[in-house]
């Protein structure tokens, strides 16, 4: 996750790659004084990992800090409805979450040490050697092994006397000693001039200072220190390389690392919870046009598309039989993980059409595909998700019928996801349908081991139907949409019903 300043160098649109697919569920990690069992990166074929810890953060005297660790959100427990209007409260959905403040440095660790900034690069603590890289959260990730770590020496990194964020990603292979993830020390005996950020397996101790410093769990608030105290005054470390992957006292850290940042500023309580869940947001807006606004920039290509007047600034207009929008932003790459996607629709016919397309293959085909969102011939909307049978290697694809839909009006759409609620359909705030619990995406299959290539506004990048993919019942009918779309977002958890109704009075 990261964001380019002004100054960096242009970012292009990125074709979609298999190899930027991650089998991988973003879990829990508590920071404050307290022991939670804690899930990490689910691997394709390792088991998933459980630890009990508590996550540290040792701050000899630190100014404004907001340090978020992104973790598996706790499902909600819906009922199953028919067609129910929603209550709509004041929640971060409605606030207009995606923002980008300055990157002072960012690391994505796609196969090197660079800061995408081209200031604050790292080298290997063994020169002689380069680390592995595994894959990550969103591409790849480094791989540290417990015995080195990445120095940060190119340019001083200035953090005193100042407010920032760090943000990441980690996946823990080892708790049996304390792990760190960054710092920075000018000197380790003087107050204020040392920091560090780290795991430990012992309650969490903070030394608080006069300025404010906030702990964020899955995007919530979760601790926060300050006051008066002995210790005044903000960081002072005016001098220090920074580690990446050990504490300035000899904890290395163990496990993968993915989308290490710095960023210029406090965030704010909407702003972190956007990073935690916002997967993707496209716009579609002629000054980004395909670009990812969320913290993650997952960029995506487009193919006979205009940009026109929108429900929300500009949007793209679906024109022609070869006409899509596509990414890899979708998130439900494995067994029963969680997902919402929310857009906007202005369409000119609704007698069949393919609003949302996912496949294994990047052209709209391969060992599994189907449409996820589209309409029937008689202009139903239908929601279509994957399913298997437990007996055996057969899949089918679990229905869900919405409203008869109009053209030529802006309607709102979002589906949920959980494998403890099934999916539930919602037109402008509404909710129409929720089907039983089923867990999607199945394990018993290599075939849903990736993240899947989105196809907006068409079942396959030729325009043609792919003959092999899944069918639905009630039956969806394939093919281009005909029509505009605006405001796409993809969540990485099943979004609440006042959640979905602050999506759709934004």
């Amino acid at each position: 996750a990261y964001y380019l300043p002004s100054n960096s160098p242009s970012i292009k649109e990125i074709s979609p790659r298999r190899d930027a697919f991650e089998d991988a569920t973003q879990q829990k990690s508590n920071l404050i004084e307290k022991n939670i069992k804690v899930q990490v990166w689910k691997k394709v074929r390792p088991m998933l990992i459980g630890f009990s810890l508590a996550l540290g953060v040792t701050i000899c005297v630190i100014a404004g800090l907001v340090i978020f660790i992104t973790t598996k959100p706790k499902e909600s427990n819906s009922s199953s409805s028919n067609t129910t209007q929603q209550t709509c409260d004041v929640t971060c959905t409605m606030s207009g979450t995606p923002y980008r403040p300055s990157t002072i440095a960012y690391w994505p660790f796609n196969g090197n040490l660079y800061d995408l900034n081209n200031i604050y690069s790292g080298t290997y603590s063994v020169p002689s050697s380069s680390p592995s890289y595994t894959t990550g959260s969103f591409d790849q990730a480094i791989v540290f092994d417990g015995s080195h770590y990445v120095n940060v020496d190119t340019h001083f990194l200035n953090l005193s006397y100042r407010s920032w964020t760090i943000e990441g990603w980690i996946l823990l292979s080892d708790l049996s000693s304390e792990r760190g993830i960054f710092s920075q020390s000018r000197s380790s005996t003087t107050t204020g001039q040392c920091f560090n950020l780290s795991v430990k397996n012992k309650p969490f101790v903070y030394d608080y200072s006069l300025m404010k410093q906030s702990i964020y769990l899955n995007g919530v608030l979760d601790g926060t220190t300050g006051g008066t105290g002995t210790s005044s005054g903000p960081y002072k470390g005016t001098t220090g390389s920074v580690m990446i992957g050990r504490t300035y006292s000899g904890s290395y850290f163990k496990g993968d690392m993915d989308h290490l940042q710095v960023i210029s500023g406090a965030k704010t309580t909407c702003q972190i919870l956007s990073d935690a869940i916002l997967t993707a947001y496209y716009s579609f807006d002629a000054s980004v046009l395909n670009l990812d606004l969320s913290n993650n920039y997952i960029n995506g290509i487009s193919s006979s598309i205009s940009v026109v007047s929108g429900r929300i600034n500009e949007a793209y207009f679906f024109q022609g039989t070869t006409s899509y929008f596509q990414s890899t932003a979708f998130t439900a790459y494995s067994t029963g993980h969680s997902f919402s996607i929310s857009l906007w629709v202005k369409p000119s016919s609704v007698l069949g059409g393919t609003l949302i397309h996912l496949s294994t293959g990047s052209d709209g085909t391969g060992t599994a595909c189907f449409d996820l969102l589209g309409f029937s011939s008689t202009g139903q909307l239908i929601a279509n998700l994957y399913d298997t049978y437990s007996c055996c290697y057969t899949y089918y694809s679990t229905s869900i019928g919405g409203p008869i839909m109009s053209t030529s009006i802006w309607t709102h759409i979002v589906l949920t996801y959980s494998s403890s609620n099934g999916m539930a359909l919602y037109t402008n705030g509404t909710l129409h349908v929720v089907n039983d619990a089923f867990t999607s995406f199945p394990s018993n299959g290599i075939v849903f081991t990736s993240r899947p290539y989105m196809i907006v506004g068409n079942p396959s990048t030729t325009g043609s139907v792919p003959s092999s993919c899944l069918v639905t019942s009630p039956a969806l009918s394939p093919g281009h949409y005909q029509g505009i779309i605006d405001d796409l977002r993809i969540y990485s958890r099943e979004l609440t019903s006042s959640e979905v109704c602050s999506l759709y009075n934004l």
